[in-house]
């Protein structure tokens, strides 16, 4: 019988034998049952590793690392899976083939891109979320683009306006809400009128918040009216109204601005609920009377264009935005019984500013008065008696303007008896 008794070396050895034995079980049984299950068209996440020129290899949490081919890698042709993806990333991949018994298993990043794009596309679409895609070519009918997959945007839905050149997209990124989704006949159909009159209406939400009357903003002209000029603010327009866009007296709004112009405007009044804002051209400028207010006293003499005539007074531009009266009364020391009978529209004259009034803008001007300083004549219209025309030519005398009133055979017999009168 043999009594001998083990070590407490021995004994040692043995109990860590068996933890060893126990833990090595243990992991075993976790890394089991935390291996991830995988099975062929499975949709994985996993982790670059290494990138060839053969393909990737990824980390996706199974027992060995799976494999993408390089021609599994992207929808692009002749790319190199380097210039795809790098060590590191996080991507998407579907299982092509997985083995057990050899421990194989073969990935595709492009298929999984796929059906990544079709998911989005159809969230998209329950959600009436904006996308964004490069538009890549222009065919019959429409725009092609790339979701992922391949969209089409029908002519129609390429702008907010009907466009005629649908060339002008193709390599632009679109915003685009999602029409129609078709996957088993892979067919997308979208919309960037959508997405536009979209942000348009948030942008106009936003600027109808901004806009402050008496303020001045920047814009820019949308569209011309007979009745004025529309500008555009950010998703929303605004009206300038032809008596808002200049100081001076315009036929026509295409007389001040054009469209695409960027133009300063000050902002009159804000109607959300009527939908209307209406805006100042000429307001957001420098006031010309305050400015001619500053430069002229009475007294003056300055040079002006006849502008309009009417039937006791005529209106002479002064400079840009201002225009003042002459009264018939002050324009000749002859009597003048309509301001057509010595003046003309477009006439260039001298006159002096007799009566300058800042708080009602009216400023009142008199050739007669220049006239009796100088005491020559038709000073302000022209030496010796003649009247200065802006198109040229040698005037008018006074002796022409009598004959045209008096007639020529009278005039003539006027003279005959001066002559008579001379000769005794």
């Amino acid at each position: 019988m043999d009594n001998t008794q083990p070590t407490v070396a021995e004994e040692v050895n043995v109990t860590a034998n068996e933890e060893n034995g126990q833990d090595m079980a243990q992991a075993l049984e976790e890394f089991e049952r935390d291996m991830k299950p995988i099975a062929k068209d499975d949709f994985l996440t996993g982790k670059v590793i290494r990138v060839d020129n053969e393909g990737v290899y990824v980390d996706v949490g199974y027992k060995t690392d799976g494999f993408i081919p390089a021609n599994q890698v992207t929808n692009v042709p002749d790319v190199s899976p380097a210039d795809v993806v790098k060590v590191g990333d996080e991507i998407n991949v579907v299982v092509q083939k997985v083995d057990e018994s050899e421990g194989t298993l073969i990935l595709s990043k492009r298929r999984a891109d796929n059906e990544a794009a079709w998911r989005n596309i159809l969230a998209a679409m329950e959600s009436g979320k904006t996308i964004t895609a490069t538009c890549t070519e222009q065919v019959k009918g429409g725009l092609i683009v790339d979701v992922g997959i391949r969209g089409f945007v029908p002519a129609s839905h390429a702008d907010i306006r009907p466009v005629r050149d649908l060339s002008e997209f193709v390599g632009e990124e679109l915003n685009l809400k999602v029409l129609e989704v078709d996957k088993s006949r892979r067919k997308v159909v979208l919309s960037r009128k959508k997405a536009e009159e979209e942000l348009r209406r948030h942008s106009k939400e936003e600027t109808l918040k901004k806009l402050t009357e008496g303020s001045i903003v920047r814009g820019t002209v949308a569209r011309l009216a007979n009745f004025g000029a529309f500008v555009n603010l950010g998703g929303v327009d605004g009206l300038v109204h032809i008596s808002e866009l200049s100081w001076s007296r315009i036929k026509q709004a295409s007389d001040v601005v054009q469209p695409g112009q960027q133009v300063d405007v000050l902002v009159l009044k804000v109607d959300p609920d009527a939908n209307r804002i209406s805006l100042s051209l000429r307001q957001a400028a420098p006031d010309p009377w305050l400015m001619a207010c500053d430069k002229y006293k009475v007294g003056d003499v300055v040079k002006g264009r006849i502008t309009r005539l009417a039937n006791k007074y005529a209106f002479i531009e002064i400079m840009p935005g201002v225009e003042g009266l002459i009264p018939v009364s002050e324009m000749d020391r002859s009597h003048v019984n309509r301001p057509a009978d010595l003046l003309k529209v477009d006439q260039e004259v001298e006159a002096e500013i007799i009566d300058l009034d800042r708080e009602k803008r009216r400023m009142t001007l008199s050739i007669k008065r220049l006239q009796q300083s100088s005491g020559r004549g038709n000073e302000a219209t022209g030496n010796s008696g003649r009247i200065r025309h802006s198109e040229g030519g040698g005037g008018t005398s006074i002796g022409e303007l009598l004959a045209s009133k008096m007639g020529k055979d009278k005039l003539n017999d006027v003279i005959k008896t001066e002559n008579s009168e001379e000769a005794k």
